[in-house]
Order: C-alpha cells, then structure tokens, then sequence
C-alpha cells in the first residue's frame, strides 16, 4: 500500500482511539468513582461523606488519572429536573434608576452653582419633582435638566411649599434601562445558578421580558425559586432618629392608615410608607420599612418598624464577598467584606454617627436596626438572619450569602409557571430516543447490506464510526443531549447515508462503462465529492443559522447537525475511501457492489 494511505490509517486510528478514550466515562461511569467504589468493595478502606471527602482519603490507581473527564450530559428532557419561567419587573428597574439619581442630580446643581431645596421621585412614577432654592426659577432648573440629557420637562406642580417642577425619564432612556435590566438579570441568574453547581443548566430569553431557566437534575424547587427569585437588594439607611422618639405620631400614623386603606394596600410595605408621606406622617426624605417574624404555615408578620432617611448610605454594589459565619451561639449569621469603596464609606458614616442606628434592609425588608457603638473601619460586618429555627436560619443565610456575592438582581422577578420535570418521564424519553434510534439505524444498515453487499460493508464501519465520533465530540464539548439533539444524530444518519449512496452510484456508472473496480473506485470519489461537499456546506450554514437564531431545542438540534456533518464529511468520504482503497488494492480485485 502507498505511504499516503498508511498516514490516512494512522488519522483514522488516532481519531478512533480518542473517540474510545471520550467516550468511556459516558457508557462505563465516571473512572475516579469507579474506582474508588472499587476500593470500598475490597475493603481496603472505610470512608464516609461526599465524592471530595472520598477521593481525599483513597489512593485511585493510576489509570484512573488517565480517563477522561469528558461526559455527555443529559438536557431537562432527557435527565428531569426544574422548568421555570421569570417574569423581569422593568418597570421597577426604570424606577430605582430614577431614585438613584435624585443624589447625583442635586450634586451637579450645587457644582454648577444652582442650589435645590428639594429632589424627589414622585411616588410610584419614574418622574423627579425638583424645588429650586432662592432665585432658580423654573427655566435655571430646565436648563439644567436638559444637560443631564435624561429627562424632559412635564410641567409644575404646586403645594404649601411652593412650585415643584416635574421631569419624567425620557422614552429613550426608559427603553435602555428595561433592555439592560433583562440582560442584566439573564447575567446574574446565570452566576447564581453557576455558584450551586448545578449542571448544564440553561437561561434563555424568550421573549420580551421573560427569561426561562431549566435546571436539569434539580428536585427542590422551594430551594431553586429562593436562590433564582431573591432580588437581593442590599440597602444600609440611617435611621431617622428624631421621628423614631416620637412614637406616638408614628402610632397614630398607622392607626389612621389602617381605617383609610384597603386591607390589601396596608399589608404592602411600600404603598403603606407612601401614604405616611403623602398625608404628613412622616418626613417626605423619610421611608418605613418593618422586620418580619416567621408565623404558622410559613408565614411572615410584622414585627418592628423603622423610619429610615430615604438616602442609601451602601449597597450590595459595594460588597466584595459574603459567606455565612457562626456566632457565640452556633447561630448562623451572613458575614459581609466589603470593597475599598465601600469599607471607606462605612468607616466615615459610623465615625460620624456614634450612638445612632443604621438599618439594614434587604429587598425593602429590614433585617436589623444596630446602634452604632464604635467606628467600624475594618471593611466588615453581618447579618443576622432573626430565624430561631436554626435549620431555616441556615438555609436563608446559605442563599443570602449566594445572591450577594453574585450580585442583586437589577429588578424584581416574579415566578410565573414553574414544573418539575419527573425522572420518569426522563426514562420514558430516553427509552423512547433509543428505540426510535436503534430500529432507524438498524432498517438503515440492512438496506445498505442488501443493496450495496460489500460496499454495503463499509458503509455500516463508516456509520457506526460517524455515530460513535459525534457522541465523542458532544462530550469533549461539554454540549448538553437533549431530545431534539437525538433528532439531530438521526438527520446525521441519514445524510450520511445519502453520501454514500451518491459515491455508490458514480461507482456503478464507472463499472458498467467497463472500468476495473479500483478505477471505477477512485473515478467515482472524485466525481461525488462536491455534491456530497455542496450538500453538506448548504446544511451546515442551515445549522449555523438555527444556532445563531434559535433557543433552546432548536439550539441543541443545530449543534449536533452542525457537528454531524463534520463527522459525515470524515467518515464518508475519508474513512470510506480508506476502506475502498483496502478492497481494490488489487487490480484482479473485483468489487460487489
């Protein structure tokens, strides 16, 4: 044989081997706990815990450093798990943004010489209400804003202050906010769900506002919605202390609320603060937020009420790590670090405020109210959780300190449909894509037996090759198999099999024009080499648009297509030809086809 066709040997072998090496922890389990159940089974060590602690203490022979740690992993079809749909709330995210610059704003003015009695957001509205001080009329305060670049004028409201001039967030501006507080959010789901090691799980958008989320292999829900759904915005606010001593127009404040509210709008923290300003209960620059206390059921009440100054000091933004801690009395607590930023604010806002309280208040929810004994300039501090159950307490400081460390959510989520997909129905879809993929491929290889007899014979090695090489491939790449990407594998069956019957055939034509099987066979892959080539180049760029385009199924149907016309292209026309040219390397050789 030629030197050309020992090197294609050599290729094939290669890619064959390491399609073998891939493959093994698929179809014979994870090498490393292979072997160390191996162990356990001898009795040459007693172990107990986790897979760390496991490999920790038994020595794995030396094979088992060479398996691979490539491993297809199932999609939420296939394997079971979570499905859950997040609705972005981005009309809140418009609404905090507008908030966050009431303090910016006021600052620029005074730098530009102008003086602002008053910034606000118009409660439950992205507009500010702007009161200018001693000689800033209407038209200095328009002027300025329209530099800001961000808001437009809507008119002049008046009260027993005076004039407050209103400036609504332009359409523009909203727009980029709702489209970056999505992103945003696909970002940040996308690292809370990475913190808790689950598996291939995917967070797609679909549509509009509304973000999917599978998790494959996931059973909790009540977990998964706690850990995904969790705003997390960390906010620590000055408490007001002047209001806070005079209790008693605090109580009769609420004693009000509560005969002129619906129930409905009481029980709601915030429509509850805004009707205490809006009817002079409490300071305009001033917001109440309560701590909660676990009731029957599940439940949560109020417990104790603070009059915060509407002004965050700190945000989760300013938090370098959180990780849960233990106190004196094994109670589990989140303990925070901040960053430089932040570790130099808090410094300067407790030197200054010895003796009074600062709030702590996660997702408008006040978690504590600490008086201020000393400077705190260590760049740190905690978080009780106020749980007496101690397994609750720590569940809700494992996920607190999760969703700070990976970021708040730019806006709230609400959960919408949630379902647990059972691993039965896993089995069942599984059994089902093995069925239909075993009697494809099975009618398939008879047809090219029967039909092709020898050449036939090569086709089914090319097949079972092909087949094998992109499971192979799936898992070096870490893609995720999923029904539609079964579907996929069939299509990659069947253009290979097409491949071969379009070189087949010219073959045939070759011989009937008198030629010896080993022209016919050299005459006949060059002929179909680009149709075979034009066919798949067509369906591939068909792939890379499905990919580029879709979500979801249609992208796992797309990445095994596109993968499987790789191998088709190998097996069809290289490993093929390698076979080809073994049978007729004899010119007397005689080719049944």
């Amino acid at each position: 044989m030629s030197g050309s066709w020992w090197t294609r040997v050599i290729i094939i072998l290669a890619v064959f081997f390491w399609g073998s090496w891939t493959l093994l922890p698929t179809f014979l389990g994870d090498g490393r706990d292979a072997a160390i159940a191996a162990k356990i089974s001898e009795g040459n060590q007693a172990v107990s815990g986790g897979g760390d602690a496991l490999e920790a203490e038994v020595d794995l022979p030396w094979y088992a450093a060479l398996m691979s740690e490539a491993e297809i992993n199932l999609g939420l079809d296939l394997y079971g798990g979570i499905d859950m749909t997040l609705q972005v709330e981005v009309e809140e995210a418009v609404i905090s943004a507008v908030q966050r610059d009431r303090k910016p704003i006021m600052d620029a003015a005074e730098r530009d010489g102008l003086l602002f009695d008053q910034v606000t957001r118009k409660r439950g509205e992205a507009t500010l209400q702007i009161r200018g001080g001693a000689d800033v009329g209407v038209n200095d305060v328009r002027a300025f804003m329209e530099k800001w670049g961000t808001y437009e004028y809507v008119g002049t409201a008046t009260d027993d202050k005076g004039d407050l001039h209103l400036f609504a967030i332009t359409d523009i501006e909203a727009d980029r906010i709702r489209k970056s507080a999505v992103e945003q959010a696909l970002e940040t789901l996308r690292s809370r769900i990475d913190e808790t090691g689950t598996k291939e799980p995917s967070i797609t958008q679909k549509g509009g506002n509304r973000i999917n989320v599978q998790l494959p292999g996931e059973t909790d829900i009540q977990k998964a919605v706690a850990a995904i759904g969790t705003t997390a915005v960390l906010e620590f606010m000055m408490v007001d202390e002047e209001v806070t001593r005079d209790a008693g127009t605090l109580e009769r404040g609420l004693i009000d609320a509560e005969g002129a509210m619906d129930a409905a709008d009481y029980a709601i923290d915030e429509v509850l603060s805004n009707w205490l300003v809006e009817n002079g209960k409490i300071p305009v620059e001033d917001r109440l937020v309560w701590e909660y206390i676990d009731g029957e059921g599940g439940t949560k009440s109020r417990s104790v009420n603070y009059v915060v100054k509407d002004d965050v000091i700190l945000t989760g933004d300013d938090i370098n790590d959180a990780h849960v801690g233990w106190n004196q009395f094994n109670e589990p607590y989140v303990a925070l670090e901040f960053k430089p930023r932040g570790s130099k604010v808090f410094c300067d806002v407790t030197t200054e405020n010895v003796g009074r309280r600062f709030a702590i208040v996660l997702d408008r929810t006040a978690r504590s109210a600490p008086v201020i004994r000393s400077a705190i300039c260590g760049g740190r501090a905690s978080i009780e959780m106020g749980v007496s159950d101690y397994n609750m307490a720590m569940q809700e400081a494992q996920v607190l300190s999760l969703v700070l460390r990976t970021g708040a959510l730019p806006a709230p989520v609400s959960i919408g449909e949630v379902r647990q997909v059972g691993s039965s129905l896993g089995e069942d879809a599984i059994q089902a894509g093995k069925t239909a993929t075993v009697v494809g491929f099975g009618l398939v290889l008879s047809f090219m037996l029967i039909y092709y007899k020898m050449a036939g014979v090569i086709s089914v090695i090319a097949l079972c090759f092909n087949v094998s090489l992109v499971m192979a491939m799936l898992a070096a790449a870490g893609a995720t198999l999923t029904l539609p990407g079964i579907a996929g594998i069939a299509l990659t069956v069947g253009m290979a099999v097409d491949a071969n019957i379009i070189i087949y055939e010219r073959i045939r034509e070759e011989l009937r024009l008198g030629k010896s099987s080993r022209a016919a066979a050299d005459t006949g892959f060059e002929k179909a080499f680009w149709a075979v080539l034009d066919a798949n180049i067509t369906t591939f760029i068909a792939g890379v648009v499905l990919y580029t385009y879709g979500s979801g199924p249609i992208k796992g149907f797309a990445v095994t297509l596109m993968i499987g016309i790789l191998t088709t292209l190998f097996t069809g026309i290289f490993l093929s030809r390698t076979l080809m040219d073994f049978i007729t390397r004899k010119g007397a050789s005689r080719l049944s086809i």
